[in-house]
């Protein structure tokens, strides 16, 4: 061998061990900072095969990244995980989490409840370490273990044996991060209180998704719900199995409060309730108020009780007084009875406001592919999907149940006031006293069209098929059920007629063309009565 080629063989020798020798201290300090201090695995990372799932790879993101770890650092990430899952809570504090970085690619791990009780730590106390971070359950949560409601909803534990659960935020300091369900479940969580901002997180003003809260029991002052006091960002499929009790205004199963910082909106979307929610005023099946915010795909399984603005979905969506609030509900199903006493919808309670300092006003709130199911109780002001509405476009919405109350009572729209309304229908029966129609109770300046109604209406004054009071309002293509000579208006006072049909000619295809193209006809659904298009895509 030439005195070059052996030159070269040991540069190319010394090169590969110090290459081998090498690792990043970036990548180094990320693994120390989560490995145990005894250097045990935990149970759930024995084998292999049994890795924790909760730290994903993220094969799109960039090899240079300064928040991500190598693909091969991820996996002993994975067998360095600490903590035994599936133990109720003791109710201390873990001091770390069970494995992971913070990041995206890497996200903090909770494996145990004494590991998210250090989530709630460290938020309540506002470390700024931790927030914006990353958070993923690895592992289903219990918090106290047992049977803490009946299938009824009431409370059967004893509280006193309890551990008391510290909400993940509060009104001063709100969690920012990222957290991840996984499809996990918590369970057990128990809150007892005055105070306010309660639920699994206090203050919301980060994302949320794919999270499971069953049997367990909330019961607080204001903005109280099953996952988020208040969301003032986004929570994206949760579901809500256990009872909420709010001793103030601004209850709900999913958020009390779902109100974005202006002009960005807060987002609720496919998430259900199937809890019990009672409170004062402002409660909801989904949010006890929507102010700045957007409500998509939900629905509602539970009774949903209160005073004033109730509603299987939200008990108040937008405002107005010094500066607007706007609220979207789209696809949204109430299968539940809703009880309350002003204000009172299967979907919305109250919808849309313009104060009296405003001459003037557009749009508010925004109702689009809705249907109430769920039997629809109250005094004042009570609809099928919404008790009263100001400034709002109700369009692709159906009621199949009862409605009851005293004064402006209808199977859409208790109270309509300067509103847009489109493909409407109503079969339940409606009874109230005064303002009592199929439709629509009393409806003031506004747009209406194609739109049925079938069920029996009753009242004392002001009774109509379709509407109770109309006045100055522009109507087309109403049609309603003949019911002997009970009359389509309770009084019109302009604004179009309505059409009367018998049962055979409802009960069609024709009759569903001529509604419009939202409308279909389907013998086996709605008594063969035409439905929305967008109920046959549920």
């Amino acid at each position: 061998m030439s005195f070059a080629k052996y030159f070269l063989f040991l540069s190319c020798a010394a090169l590969i061990c110090a290459c081998t020798a090498t690792i990043s201290s970036d990548d180094e300090d990320e693994i120390s900072s989560v490995s145990s201090s005894s250097g045990k695995k935990s149970s759930s990372s024995k084998t292999s095969d049994k890795k924790s799932s909760a730290v994903e790879k993220d094969k799109s993101s960039s090899s240079n990244s300064d928040d991500e770890i190598s693909s091969s650092s991820v996996e002993e990430l994975d067998e360095y995980c600490i903590g035994e899952p599936g133990k109720p809570w003791d109710g201390t504090t873990a001091k770390k989490f069970a494995c992971g970085a913070g990041t995206k690619l890497s996200p903090y791990v909770i494996l145990t409840a004494e590991q998210l009780a250090k989530l709630s730590f460290i938020v309540g106390s506002n470390d700024k370490d931790y927030q914006g971070k990353y958070y993923k359950l690895g592992a289903d949560i219990i918090l106290n273990d047992g049977k803490i409601i009946d299938e009824k909803g009431a409370l059967v534990a004893d509280s006193s044996k309890l551990h008391k659960w510290t909400p993940i935020g509060n009104s001063s300091v709100a969690f920012t991060g990222t957290f991840d369900g996984d499809s996990h479940t918590v369970s057990g969580m128990f809150i007892n209180t005055t105070s306010s901002h309660n639920g699994l997180f206090g203050n919301n003003q980060g994302s949320i998704s794919h999270l499971i809260l069953k049997n367990s029991w909330v019961s607080g002052g204001k903005f109280s719900a099953g996952i988020a006091g208040i969301n003032g960002g986004s929570i994206t499929q949760a579901t809500n199995y256990s009872s909420i009790i709010g001793n103030e205004d601004c209850t709900g199963g999913i958020a009390g409060q779902s109100n974005g910082p202006y002009p960005k909106k807060s987002m609720i979307s496919s998430s259900t309730n199937h809890g019990i929610i009672k409170g004062k005023n402002y409660t909801g099946g989904i949010a006890g108020q929507a102010y700045q915010a957007s409500i998509e795909n939900a629905e509602n399984y539970g009774l949903v009780e209160g005073g004033s603005n109730v509603g299987g979905i939200a008990g108040r969506g937008a405002y107005t007084y010094v500066s607007s609030y706007f609220m979207d509900c789209k696809n949204a199903l109430n299968h539940a009875n809703i009880i309350g006493e002003n204000n009172v919808g299967g979907i919305i309670g109250g919808a849309g406001y313009v104060s009296p300092t405003i001459s003037s006003g557009g749009i508010l709130a925004t109702v689009t592919n809705v249907k109430n199911e769920g039997q629809v109780l109250g005094k004042k002001y009570i609809g099928g999907i919404i008790g009263s509405a100001n400034r709002v476009s109700i369009n692709n919405a159906g009621n199949s149940a009862s409605i009851e109350g005293s004064d402006y009572i209808s199977g859409i729209i208790g109270n309509l006031l300067g509103s847009n309304s489109s493909y409407l229908y109503n079969t339940g029966s409606v009874s109230g006293s005064t303002y009592v129609g199929g439709l629509i109770g009393y409806n003031q300046e506004g747009v209406t069209s194609s739109a049925y109604s079938t069920g029996k209406v009753d009242g004392d004054s002001l009774v109509g098929l379709m509407i109770g009071y109309n006045y100055n309002t522009t109507m087309a293509d109403y049609y309603y059920l003949e019911q002997g000579d009970q009359e389509p208006f309770g009084l019109n006072n302009g604004g179009g007629v309505a059409t009367p049909k018998s049962a055979d000619e409802m009960k069609s295809s024709d009759f569903a063309e001529l509604l419009g193209e939202d409308f279909v006809y389907d013998s086996g659904l709605n008594d063969s009565y035409p439905i929305l298009s967008w109920e046959q895509e549920e």
